[in-house]
């Protein structure tokens, strides 16, 4: 089947996303966003038409796929209208903001029998990959570490003075909850729950700890334990933070995965989030029957721009493959459950529906 796509959201984001169907060929009909400058470039690179609408999008007779790169907030609506205007779907993360709202997605895709991916890119990187297949030798699972530091520059906004972006507005919202509705555990955990869902499975409980500060409307620090039912604990940390060197490219972003089974270990380390062009995510792997640690070494690549070529070769053969249409659901949810579990206090089941 041809895919021609529609485009929802023409932001910063969207570069990658536009050179990968540039790299596949694949025809861009329409795209939408409420700033024509931002639009602009694309729709001459494409011949694409351009508007103000994402009804236009949807509508489009020639479209058989929308990308949506919108705000977070308006995930639900267009993603909705897509699906039941028969469309299969690409939606930036998270899915929407509601696990309710992204299963509602999932099974309409499901009952239409169209196609619906929730860009969780880093799954994309080799090391991850590699990772994955390596987990088994691993092992009962034991522990997991899983973080994600992002630098925020020399700001300290956990006991210092906090960037307007993070303060409300007029309207009671900040920027960052505008684009995102949430803060660092929706914007750069969501990526590390999906991560600990792909390599590690389905946890079984949560207790979730959030560090607030009363005069904004999101959270700067998430911690969270999550527990399985074979014994094995997950501790999750997510974190907007002023160190300037840390991580392992020493640019103040640390973002990874340490996974202890009684067979070795695993520990994953990710490039910073915009510029994967400058390194490769890293993987060391140790095996306890033979008592070696293997360096991998793999090429750089764009996880962005290599899980759209995938997403769009899956519409093409009209296949869903391994990212079912229920990824933005369980992300979701996780983060969901989590942030109950801090507001409660308490340890929260995770109630999985798919």
């Amino acid at each position: 089947m041809k895919t021609v796509v529609g485009v929802v959201g023409a932001g910063g984001i969207s570069r990658f996303h536009f050179r990968a169907m540039e790299e596949t060929k694949t025809p861009v009909r329409i795209i939408c966003d409420v700033n024509r400058e931002a639009a602009r470039p694309h729709v001459e690179k494409f011949g694409a038409d351009y508007t103000v609408r994402y009804e236009d999008v949807v509508a489009h007779r020639d479209v058989t796929a929308v990308v949506v790169l919108v705000p977070s907030p308006l995930h639900y609506e267009i993603v909705k209208a897509a699906l039941e205007a028969g469309k299969h779907v690409v939606c930036e993360k998270t899915l929407t903001l509601s696990a309710r709202e992204s299963l509602e997605l999932g099974r309409l895709a499901e009952k239409k029998g169209l196609l619906l991916f929730t860009n969780y890119m880093k799954r994309f990187f080799p090391a991850v990959r590699k990772a994955c297949e390596l987990v088994p030798r691993l092992g009962h699972i034991m522990s997991v570490y899983c973080r994600t530091y992002q630098g925020v520059g020399n700001a300290d906004i956990h006991t210092g003075a906090i960037p307007p972006s993070f303060l409300p507005g007029p309207d009671g919202q900040s920027a960052v909850m505008k684009m995102a509705g949430g803060g660092v555990l929706v914007c750069g955990g969501s990526h590390i729950a999906d991560l600990l869902l792909y390599l590690v499975g389905k946890p079984r409980g949560v207790f979730g700890r959030a560090f607030e500060r009363p005069e904004c409307d999101l959270d700067f620090m998430f911690h969270a334990l999550f527990d399985y039912a074979d014994g094995g604990v997950a501790h999750f940390e997510a974190n907007w933070h002023s160190l300037q060197r840390i991580g392992y490219e020493r640019r103040g972003w640390d973002e990874g995965f340490e996974i202890s089974g009684v067979g070795g270990r695993l520990v994953l380390q990710t490039p910073v989030w915009d510029q994967p062009e400058h390194n490769a995510a890293r993987l060391v792997h140790y095996d306890n029957a033979t008592e070696t640690w293997t360096d991998y070494a793999f090429p750089i690549v764009n996880p962005f721009v290599e899980a759209e070529k995938h997403f769009l070769s899956q519409i093409a053969r009209g296949e869903q493959g391994p990212m079912d249409r229920y990824v933005g659901y369980r992300v979701d949810l996780v983060l969901e459950t989590a942030k109950r579990s801090a507001a409660a206090g308490q340890r929260l089941e995770l109630d999985w529906e798919a």
